[in-house]
């Protein structure tokens, strides 16, 4: 990052790391449009499917029925057809859709962007912040589990699947390592540091790279 006034911030998380709720504060607190589910709601808009279908596959890399129904959609006329591919909605057509919306949200700041290679897709845009957020995964699971009935325990799968199908999405569309550190600016450990603490931590380098300017707002019962 060079120095120069900080117009638009990415959010990279470990799942359950309070990736969402980051932004949604620094959002609030910038009074910055946020692009976090409603990525996925312009992404199920280009593709004509409904949000829901895009959601299930968002950020994940394509799987093994998903490659194969590709195949199949190049095989000779004469080659039999074991799979239904009409309805299938390809990863690959959603992680381009993703990365055209980031593309093109950048070029309309002020805005927080989540997830979805933002940090690689704009790693050269001198007025970016790119922020990752990690913690341990016993406190990612106790996490999950306050906002509905789980079990800590099983969670802990469900935080590695999720955790190792993003890797596998920046790997596969942007020949990157998701924890690389030279990846990002700020990197933050919500286990130790609160989400209202990193939000602090995050406005302070806006602030001293001329973010009064950008409406920056001053902290009332945060």
């Amino acid at each position: 990052m060079t120095a120069g006034t900080i117009d638009l911030i990415t959010v990279a998380r470990e799942f359950g790391a309070g990736g969402s709720e980051l932004a949604t504060a620094l959002g609030r607190r910038l009074g910055w449009r946020v692009l976090d589910r409603d990525l996925i709601d312009r992404v199920a808009e280009r593709l004509r499917m409904e949000p829901g279908a895009v959601e299930a596959i968002d950020e994940h890399p394509p799987h093994y029925l998903a490659r194969v129904a590709a195949a199949l959609h190049v095989a000779p006329p004469e080659a039999p057809m074991f799979v239904e591919t009409r309805d299938l909605l390809s990863p690959d057509a959603v992680a381009n859709a993703a990365g055209d919306v980031v593309r093109e949200a950048a070029r309309e700041p002020p805005v927080v962007i989540v997830g979805h290679g933002g940090q690689c897709i704009l790693h050269d845009r001198p007025m970016a912040l790119h922020v990752r957020l990690v913690a341990p995964i016993e406190r990612r699971a106790e996490r999950l589990c306050a906002r509905g009935a789980c079990d800590p325990r099983s969670a802990g799968a469900s935080i590695r699947r999720m955790d190792d199908a993003r890797h596998a999405y920046i790997r596969r569309y942007h020949n990157a390592d998701w924890r690389d550190p030279l990846l990002y600016d700020m990197q933050l450990n919500t286990g130790r540091v609160s989400i209202a603490e990193a939000v602090e931590l995050v406005l302070a380098v806006v602030r001293a790279r001329g973010g009064h300017s950008l409406g920056v707002q001053a902290a009332v019962g945060d």
